[in-house]
């Protein structure tokens, strides 16, 4: 697991673009929704359009370079476990894109009435990464197709999940949408990353 982490950070390192892109376009979208200034439950769904939108265009290239260069090919002919795999490129993007973004939020942005600081951090950072897991599957399905549309084809098991950010972060309403935000994330840590797991073993034969 330690390897699998010093080899995503030395890439996040490597290659600039992999930070400095997303935070670009979360940073341009979220401030032109501020521009406009519709009000204060306006500028929390355009924290959440945002923020989907960007999650969106990471799952792009979680997994593709990696398989196009043989590295996963490599991983599974080796019998590694792709779980470390997963968990050591979701660590780096928390560090170096989730954690930043919700920085820029308050900075540029604020907090929903009702809620505590350290609250919302807590149930935005789990929202973005139940939302990478989604967008992960829908992205692996065409790796070798090179089309990052096809990660909106998850967006059917991500109604009811939307609903309930809707109402944890755009209304400020803590109970009982974060209990089911919780079980959306542990859904999708396990059940949703082992899906993703067994596709890219498929698209790797």
């Amino acid at each position: 697991m330690l390897s699998a982490l010093k080899r995503e950070l030395l890439l996040f390192f490597g290659v600039p673009k992999n930070i400095y892109l997303p935070l670009s376009v979360f940073s341009v979208i979220f401030l032109i929704f501020l521009i406009l200034d519709e009000g204060e439950l306006f500028q929390y769904a355009s924290l959440f359009i945002a923020s989907f939108i960007t999650v969106l265009i990471i799952s792009e290239n979680t997994f593709k370079d990696d398989f196009l260069n043989g590295y996963i090919e490599k991983l599974l002919c080796e019998q590694s476990n792709l779980f470390n795999y997963f968990f050591a490129k979701y660590v780096t993007q928390l560090m170096f894109i989730f954690i930043p973004m919700l920085g820029l939020n308050f900075v540029f942005g604020s907090v929903p009435s009702g809620m505590s600081g350290a609250s919302f951090s807590f149930a935005y950072l789990v929202s973005l990464l139940t939302l990478n897991f989604f967008f992960q599957l829908g992205s692996v399905v065409s790796v070798r197709r090179n089309n990052s549309l096809n990660a909106l084809i998850i967006i059917p098991l991500l109604i009811p999940f939307i609903i309930l950010v809707k109402g944890l972060v755009v209304d400020g309403i803590w109970e009982p949408n974060f209990y089911f935000l919780m079980a959306y994330f542990i859904f999708g840590l396990f059940f949703i990353n082992y899906l993703t797991a067994k596709v890219l073993e498929i698209q790797s034969r």
